[in-house]
């Protein structure tokens, strides 16, 4: 991670021995987790896809494809809630998702995000109130809300207890709560890039059966629990898993807990895959560096581990990103710098994201013809 996150620089991915569940062995608090997203929101970097004319006239704080995602997902709310119900789209990012709700017809939507960013521009773009806080210490007067959204965002929380408490404060008897989030027993079946999944800002690893347990040790009843292929880049799929739950009547004061030894296994077989494609990739890198210093191309997730991995014994000249939100950032005493910045020598550019490889490559194709390009597949 860049040094101005001061995350660790490993964690160890472990399974719950009662339930299954997946996660991060994080030494944190949720408070210090909010204020990362506060005030380093991806989401808020409004350099993103900006050039790109899938865009239409949507805002240019979201990606193509994700917002098909989202615009999916109001279309499938809007036949589960009249259009009077009042939602609560928590983790709203730029406010994609509450601009779609309202072209479906909903009237009645609030938006809550750490970050003032993100908030100020989602209340901009979509004229919908936002709060800026936390999800697990919303401000007391917010109310409560026939629909509370979170999409997206419970992989990201440290205390997953303490969330659904809080989706359970949040609505009344009757009230819904609709979560999506990455499918992990299925991650290895879309296996591209090494441990993708196993990113610095995801935390739990849900499946069906444990992301159903967590609600209903709450008190809320499954009305529908499913599955998606979503995509994570113009053409790379991704695995979702998404539930549409009511609250009970009560809360529920014990419940059979039965482990997921499915997702497990999955787990390990998803390890086990991305050690292979890893030391693949390191052996590439090798051969390719030689005797050349290498500029990489990408500051995201892969690059981090290889940075801290097989590059950390080759020369980088550079490492550059064209998000302008990471200029600045540092790893150990190399600082990521924006594409005008690519040392004017002959070192090759190492591309170090899968997912965007063909994007980058082309702009490398423009701003520095027959530069030498090392792709990683």
């Amino acid at each position: 991670m860049p040094d101005e996150l001061q995350s660790p620089p490993d964690v160890d991915i472990v399974s719950c021995l009662r339930c299954g569940l997946g996660f991060a062995d994080l030494r944190t608090q949720q408070d210090v987790l909010d204020d990362e997203y506060r005030d380093h929101s991806k989401y808020a970097d409004t350099s993103l896809y900006a050039d790109d004319p899938a865009q239409q006239n949507r805002p240019p704080t979201d990606a193509p494809w994700d917002l098909e995602r989202l615009a999916g997902t109001a279309a499938w709310l809007a036949g589960h809630l009249p259009p009077n119900a009042r939602v609560l789209d928590s983790g709203c990012a730029t406010g994609a998702l509450l601009g779609f709700l309202k072209d479906v017809g909903f009237t009645n939507l609030v938006g809550l995000d750490p970050s003032p960013t993100a908030t100020a521009t989602a209340t901009r773009l979509y004229g919908v109130p936002t709060v800026t806080g936390s999800f697990l210490d919303p401000p007391a007067d917010i109310g409560a809300f026939d629909l509370v959204v979170l999409s997206h965002v419970l992989e990201h929380l440290a205390d997953v207890e303490g969330a659904v408490q809080g989706m359970w404060t949040l609505t009344g008897p009757g009230g819904l709560v609709y979560i999506e989030v990455p499918d992990a027993a299925r991650y290895a079946e879309f296996l591209v890039a090494p441990f993708h999944d196993f990113n610095t800002e995801h935390i739990n690893h849900f499946s069906a059966a444990t992301l159903e347990l967590a609600m209903a040790r709450a008190g809320f009843e499954t009305i529908h629990i499913g599955t998606k292929d979503v995509l994570c880049s113009p053409t790379d799929p991704y695995p979702a898993l998404f539930g549409l739950f009511r609250h009970g009547a009560n809360q529920v004061q014990s419940l059979v807990i039965e482990r997921d030894v499915q997702l497990v296994a999955s787990l390990r077989s998803y390890v086990h895959q991305s050690s292979q494609l890893m030391a693949s990739m390191d052996s590439h890198i090798l051969a390719a560096a030689a005797e050349n210093s290498l500029v990489v191309w990408g500051a995201g997730q892969l690059a981090m581990k290889l940075l801290s991995g097989v590059l950390s014994g080759c020369t980088v000249s550079a490492i550059v990103d064209t998000s302008a939100s990471k200029w600045g950032q540092h790893f150990g005493d190399m600082q990521v710098v924006g594409p005008t910045h690519v040392p004017d020598d002959s070192s090759p550019i190492l591309i170090t994201s899968i997912h965007h490889q063909a994007s980058i490559r082309s702009s490398i194709a423009e701003q520095f013809p027959g530069r030498q390009v090392i792709e990683l597949r």
